[in-house]
Protein backbone atom coordinates (compact mmCIF):
# COMPACT_ATOMS: atom_id res chain seq x y z
CA UNK A 1 0.00 0.00 0.00
CA UNK A 2 3.29 2.59 0.71
CA UNK A 3 4.39 1.69 -2.56
CA UNK A 4 1.18 2.58 -4.38
CA UNK A 5 0.00 5.71 -2.68
CA UNK A 6 4.57 6.45 -3.30
CA UNK A 7 3.65 5.85 -6.89
CA UNK A 8 0.58 7.96 -6.54
CA UNK A 9 2.62 10.74 -5.38
CA UNK A 10 5.19 11.08 -8.12
CA UNK A 11 2.27 10.94 -10.83
CA UNK A 12 0.95 14.74 -9.01
CA UNK A 13 4.68 15.71 -8.40
CA UNK A 14 4.86 14.93 -12.28
CA UNK A 15 1.80 16.83 -13.85
CA UNK A 16 2.31 19.60 -10.70
CA UNK A 17 5.68 20.03 -12.48
CA UNK A 18 4.31 20.85 -15.81
CA UNK A 19 1.92 23.01 -13.86
CA UNK A 20 4.46 25.05 -12.76
CA UNK A 21 6.97 25.03 -15.26
CA UNK A 22 3.68 26.80 -17.00
CA UNK A 23 2.66 29.41 -14.40
CA UNK A 24 6.72 30.06 -13.87
CA UNK A 25 7.36 31.14 -17.41
CA UNK A 26 9.96 28.71 -17.55
CA UNK A 27 8.04 26.60 -20.52
CA UNK A 28 5.00 27.52 -22.83
CA UNK A 29 1.67 25.40 -23.14
CA UNK A 30 2.86 25.42 -26.77
CA UNK A 31 5.93 22.98 -25.91
CA UNK A 32 4.22 20.31 -24.88
CA UNK A 33 3.74 19.60 -28.76
CA UNK A 34 7.39 18.71 -28.63
CA UNK A 35 6.96 16.42 -25.53
CA UNK A 36 3.91 15.11 -27.36
CA UNK A 37 6.00 14.12 -30.70
CA UNK A 38 8.48 13.05 -28.52
CA UNK A 39 6.62 10.84 -26.74
CA UNK A 40 4.53 9.88 -30.11
CA UNK A 41 6.81 9.13 -32.21
CA UNK A 42 9.96 7.39 -29.62
CA UNK A 43 9.07 6.55 -25.83
CA UNK A 44 5.34 5.38 -26.37
CA UNK A 45 6.25 2.57 -29.02
CA UNK A 46 9.30 1.42 -26.87
CA UNK A 47 7.50 1.12 -24.05
CA UNK A 48 4.57 -0.99 -26.07
CA UNK A 49 7.38 -2.79 -27.44
CA UNK A 50 9.07 -4.11 -24.37
CA UNK A 51 5.65 -5.39 -23.06
CA UNK A 52 5.73 -7.74 -25.94
CA UNK A 53 9.01 -9.24 -23.58
CA UNK A 54 6.21 -11.90 -21.90
CA UNK A 55 4.16 -11.87 -25.16
CA UNK A 56 1.06 -14.90 -24.99
CA UNK A 57 -1.89 -14.42 -27.13
CA UNK A 58 -5.63 -15.30 -25.69
CA UNK A 59 -9.11 -14.81 -25.99
CA UNK A 60 -8.77 -11.37 -23.69
CA UNK A 61 -6.84 -9.60 -26.57
CA UNK A 62 -9.62 -10.17 -29.05
CA UNK A 63 -12.05 -9.11 -25.91
CA UNK A 64 -9.76 -6.00 -25.70
CA UNK A 65 -10.20 -4.88 -29.33
CA UNK A 66 -14.09 -5.58 -29.60
CA UNK A 67 -14.63 -3.11 -26.02
CA UNK A 68 -12.15 -0.71 -27.74
CA UNK A 69 -14.33 -0.96 -30.63
CA UNK A 70 -17.82 -1.82 -30.24
CA UNK A 71 -18.16 0.75 -26.84
CA UNK A 72 -16.81 3.40 -29.37
CA UNK A 73 -19.81 3.20 -31.51
CA UNK A 74 -21.98 2.99 -28.70
CA UNK A 75 -20.79 6.24 -27.09
CA UNK A 76 -21.11 7.95 -30.48
CA UNK A 77 -24.73 7.16 -30.74
CA UNK A 78 -25.18 8.19 -27.06
CA UNK A 79 -23.42 11.54 -27.96
CA UNK A 80 -25.35 12.24 -31.12
CA UNK A 81 -29.11 10.92 -29.35
CA UNK A 82 -28.45 13.36 -26.30
CA UNK A 83 -27.53 16.48 -28.67
CA UNK A 84 -30.57 15.87 -30.56
CA UNK A 85 -32.36 19.44 -31.35
CA UNK A 86 -29.14 21.31 -30.31
CA UNK A 87 -27.13 23.38 -32.93
CA UNK A 88 -25.06 22.07 -34.93
CA UNK A 89 -21.37 23.13 -32.93
CA UNK A 90 -22.90 21.87 -30.07
CA UNK A 91 -24.08 18.66 -31.81
CA UNK A 92 -20.26 18.12 -32.99
CA UNK A 93 -18.55 18.70 -29.27
CA UNK A 94 -21.01 16.06 -28.31
CA UNK A 95 -20.24 13.37 -30.90
CA UNK A 96 -16.31 14.41 -30.59
CA UNK A 97 -16.29 14.28 -26.72
CA UNK A 98 -18.65 11.24 -25.44
CA UNK A 99 -16.71 8.67 -27.31
CA UNK A 100 -12.84 8.41 -27.81
CA UNK A 101 -10.09 7.84 -25.40
CA UNK A 102 -6.68 9.04 -25.09
CA UNK A 103 -5.05 5.88 -23.90
CA UNK A 104 -1.10 6.48 -24.93
CA UNK A 105 -0.24 9.28 -23.42
CA UNK A 106 -2.89 8.90 -20.20
CA UNK A 107 -3.84 5.21 -19.91
CA UNK A 108 -0.55 3.89 -21.08
CA UNK A 109 1.47 5.69 -17.89
CA UNK A 110 -0.99 3.90 -15.15
CA UNK A 111 -0.53 1.10 -16.92
CA UNK A 112 3.22 1.15 -17.06
CA UNK A 113 3.45 2.64 -13.79
CA UNK A 114 1.31 -0.02 -11.39
CA UNK A 115 0.62 -2.73 -13.42
CA UNK A 116 3.00 -6.10 -14.76
CA UNK A 117 4.78 -5.45 -18.30
CA UNK A 118 2.22 -7.46 -19.91
CA UNK A 119 -0.49 -5.35 -19.36
CA UNK A 120 0.39 -3.27 -22.13
CA UNK A 121 -0.72 -5.68 -24.68
CA UNK A 122 -4.13 -5.69 -23.39
CA UNK A 123 -3.87 -1.88 -23.67
CA UNK A 124 -2.93 -1.95 -27.14
CA UNK A 125 -5.54 -4.22 -28.32
CA UNK A 126 -8.07 -1.71 -26.62
CA UNK A 127 -6.20 1.13 -28.42
CA UNK A 128 -6.36 -0.36 -31.86
CA UNK A 129 -9.58 -1.08 -31.38
CA UNK A 130 -9.86 2.87 -30.01
CA UNK A 131 -8.13 3.86 -32.61
CA UNK A 132 -10.33 4.18 -35.57
CA UNK A 133 -13.22 6.45 -34.06
CA UNK A 134 -10.11 8.86 -32.59
CA UNK A 135 -8.50 8.90 -36.24
CA UNK A 136 -11.52 10.17 -38.47
CA UNK A 137 -15.62 7.96 -37.72
CA UNK A 138 -16.14 10.90 -34.33
CA UNK A 139 -14.30 13.71 -36.59
CA UNK A 140 -16.81 12.15 -39.58
CA UNK A 141 -19.91 12.42 -37.31
CA UNK A 142 -19.50 15.73 -36.07
CA UNK A 143 -18.19 17.05 -39.54
CA UNK A 144 -21.72 16.25 -40.91
CA UNK A 145 -23.69 18.15 -37.67
CA UNK A 146 -21.72 21.14 -38.49
CA UNK A 147 -21.99 21.64 -41.94
CA UNK A 148 -17.87 21.01 -42.00
CA UNK A 149 -16.57 19.21 -44.92
CA UNK A 150 -15.35 16.00 -42.67
CA UNK A 151 -15.99 12.83 -45.43
CA UNK A 152 -13.83 10.52 -44.49
CA UNK A 153 -13.07 6.84 -46.01
CA UNK A 154 -12.06 4.07 -44.88
CA UNK A 155 -9.04 4.70 -46.70
CA UNK A 156 -8.51 7.30 -44.97
CA UNK A 157 -8.72 6.13 -41.02
CA UNK A 158 -6.54 2.77 -42.16
CA UNK A 159 -4.11 5.24 -43.81
CA UNK A 160 -3.80 7.41 -40.05
CA UNK A 161 -3.64 4.49 -38.48
CA UNK A 162 -0.56 3.09 -40.15
CA UNK A 163 0.92 6.56 -39.70
CA UNK A 164 1.02 5.85 -36.15
CA UNK A 165 4.35 5.16 -35.11
CA UNK A 166 2.67 3.80 -31.36
CA UNK A 167 0.11 1.65 -33.59
CA UNK A 168 2.62 0.47 -36.20
CA UNK A 169 4.97 -0.53 -33.58
CA UNK A 170 2.42 -2.52 -31.62
CA UNK A 171 1.22 -4.23 -35.43
CA UNK A 172 5.07 -5.20 -36.18
CA UNK A 173 6.15 -6.80 -33.10
CA UNK A 174 2.38 -8.76 -33.18
CA UNK A 175 2.92 -9.94 -37.32
CA UNK A 176 6.75 -11.04 -35.77
CA UNK A 177 5.26 -12.87 -33.08
CA UNK A 178 1.79 -14.45 -33.86
CA UNK A 179 4.06 -17.32 -35.93
CA UNK A 180 6.27 -17.60 -33.06
CA UNK A 181 9.72 -15.43 -33.79
CA UNK A 182 11.04 -14.34 -30.69
CA UNK A 183 13.24 -11.37 -30.33
CA UNK A 184 16.37 -11.87 -27.92
CA UNK A 185 16.64 -10.19 -24.48
CA UNK A 186 18.78 -6.93 -25.52
CA UNK A 187 15.95 -5.93 -27.89
CA UNK A 188 13.62 -5.61 -24.54
CA UNK A 189 16.53 -4.56 -22.67
CA UNK A 190 16.76 -1.36 -24.79
CA UNK A 191 13.22 -0.65 -25.46
CA UNK A 192 12.38 -0.65 -21.54
CA UNK A 193 15.41 1.77 -21.27
CA UNK A 194 13.96 4.41 -23.65
CA UNK A 195 10.12 3.55 -22.64
CA UNK A 196 11.02 4.11 -18.55
CA UNK A 197 10.86 8.13 -20.11
CA UNK A 198 7.27 7.59 -21.25
CA UNK A 199 5.55 8.07 -18.27
CA UNK A 200 7.32 11.17 -16.80
CA UNK A 201 6.85 12.44 -19.92
CA UNK A 202 3.25 11.91 -20.73
CA UNK A 203 2.41 13.31 -16.95
CA UNK A 204 4.79 16.43 -17.41
CA UNK A 205 3.07 17.08 -20.26
CA UNK A 206 -0.63 16.96 -19.24
CA UNK A 207 0.31 19.65 -16.66
CA UNK A 208 1.72 21.82 -19.46
CA UNK A 209 -1.41 21.41 -21.36
CA UNK A 210 -3.87 21.71 -17.73
CA UNK A 211 -5.91 24.59 -17.25
CA UNK A 212 -7.94 25.12 -14.80
CA UNK A 213 -10.13 28.75 -16.04
CA UNK A 214 -13.69 28.01 -17.57
CA UNK A 215 -15.77 30.02 -18.76
CA UNK A 216 -19.22 30.28 -16.91
CA UNK A 217 -21.10 30.09 -19.79
CA UNK A 218 -19.17 26.65 -20.73
CA UNK A 219 -19.91 25.10 -17.27
CA UNK A 220 -23.29 24.31 -17.65
CA UNK A 221 -22.60 22.12 -21.26
CA UNK A 222 -19.42 21.17 -20.16
CA UNK A 223 -20.71 18.91 -17.01
CA UNK A 224 -23.54 17.53 -19.11
CA UNK A 225 -21.70 16.33 -21.90
CA UNK A 226 -18.87 14.91 -19.52
CA UNK A 227 -21.22 13.46 -17.57
CA UNK A 228 -22.91 11.16 -19.91
CA UNK A 229 -19.47 9.99 -21.18
CA UNK A 230 -18.30 9.20 -17.84
CA UNK A 231 -21.89 7.86 -16.31
CA UNK A 232 -21.44 5.26 -19.05
CA UNK A 233 -17.60 4.66 -19.48
CA UNK A 234 -17.95 4.33 -15.56
CA UNK A 235 -20.91 1.72 -15.99
CA UNK A 236 -19.06 -0.06 -18.44
CA UNK A 237 -16.04 -0.52 -16.38
CA UNK A 238 -17.78 -2.34 -13.49
CA UNK A 239 -19.78 -4.40 -16.24
CA UNK A 240 -16.06 -5.84 -17.73
CA UNK A 241 -14.69 -6.21 -13.61
CA UNK A 242 -17.37 -8.03 -12.36
CA UNK A 243 -18.56 -9.87 -15.12
CA UNK A 244 -15.89 -11.06 -17.49
CA UNK A 245 -13.80 -14.22 -16.98
CA UNK A 246 -10.19 -12.66 -17.32
CA UNK A 247 -7.45 -12.55 -15.07
CA UNK A 248 -7.31 -9.70 -12.80
CA UNK A 249 -4.37 -7.48 -14.65
CA UNK A 250 -6.39 -7.59 -17.57
CA UNK A 251 -9.73 -6.42 -16.39
CA UNK A 252 -7.86 -3.65 -14.41
CA UNK A 253 -5.95 -2.43 -17.85
CA UNK A 254 -9.65 -2.47 -19.05
CA UNK A 255 -11.01 -0.45 -16.55
CA UNK A 256 -8.14 2.09 -17.01
CA UNK A 257 -8.63 2.33 -20.37
CA UNK A 258 -12.65 3.17 -20.08
CA UNK A 259 -12.44 5.75 -17.62
CA UNK A 260 -9.48 7.61 -19.88
CA UNK A 261 -9.99 11.10 -20.72
CA UNK A 262 -11.15 12.71 -24.33
CA UNK A 263 -8.94 12.01 -27.12
CA UNK A 264 -6.38 14.95 -27.43
CA UNK A 265 -7.71 14.78 -30.98
CA UNK A 266 -10.83 16.00 -30.66
CA UNK A 267 -9.53 19.81 -29.88
CA UNK A 268 -8.45 20.39 -33.49
CA UNK A 269 -11.30 18.61 -34.75
CA UNK A 270 -13.83 20.65 -32.90
CA UNK A 271 -11.61 23.46 -34.12
CA UNK A 272 -11.91 22.07 -37.41
CA UNK A 273 -16.16 21.91 -37.02
CA UNK A 274 -15.84 25.42 -35.82
CA UNK A 275 -16.84 24.83 -32.39
CA UNK A 276 -15.33 27.38 -29.99
CA UNK A 277 -12.37 26.86 -28.37
CA UNK A 278 -12.95 27.69 -25.06
CA UNK A 279 -15.27 25.26 -24.89
CA UNK A 280 -12.96 22.95 -26.48
CA UNK A 281 -9.90 23.41 -24.06
CA UNK A 282 -12.73 22.90 -21.08
CA UNK A 283 -13.84 19.77 -22.11
CA UNK A 284 -10.33 18.71 -22.39
CA UNK A 285 -8.96 19.74 -18.86
CA UNK A 286 -12.12 18.93 -16.89
CA UNK A 287 -11.99 15.69 -18.70
CA UNK A 288 -8.37 14.93 -17.80
CA UNK A 289 -9.03 15.96 -13.86
CA UNK A 290 -11.76 13.66 -13.83
CA UNK A 291 -10.14 10.69 -15.10
CA UNK A 292 -7.34 11.82 -12.97
CA UNK A 293 -8.92 10.95 -10.05
CA UNK A 294 -11.18 8.69 -11.03
CA UNK A 295 -7.92 6.32 -12.06
CA UNK A 296 -6.16 7.01 -9.02
CA UNK A 297 -9.33 6.26 -6.92
CA UNK A 298 -9.38 2.33 -8.71
CA UNK A 299 -5.50 1.83 -8.26
CA UNK A 300 -6.42 2.71 -4.22
CA UNK A 301 -9.03 0.33 -4.17
CA UNK A 302 -7.25 -2.36 -6.08
CA UNK A 303 -4.27 -1.82 -3.65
Amino acid sequence: MTTILFKILAFVLMISLGYLAKTFRLLQQEDSRVLMTIIIHITMPMALMAGFRTFSFDTSLLFALAIGFGYNLLLLAAGWLFSVRRDGETRALYVLNVPGYNIGNFALPFVQGFLPASATLSLCMFDAGNNPMGTGISYSAAASLSGSDGRLSLRDIVRKLFHSPPFLAYFIMLVLYLPGIRLPEAFFDMCALFGQGNTFLAMFALGLIFEWHLPREDIREVCRILGIRYALCLLAAAAVYLLTPFDAVTRQTLCLCLIAPVTTLSVAYGLACGCRQSMIAALSSVSMAVSFVLSLGLILLWA
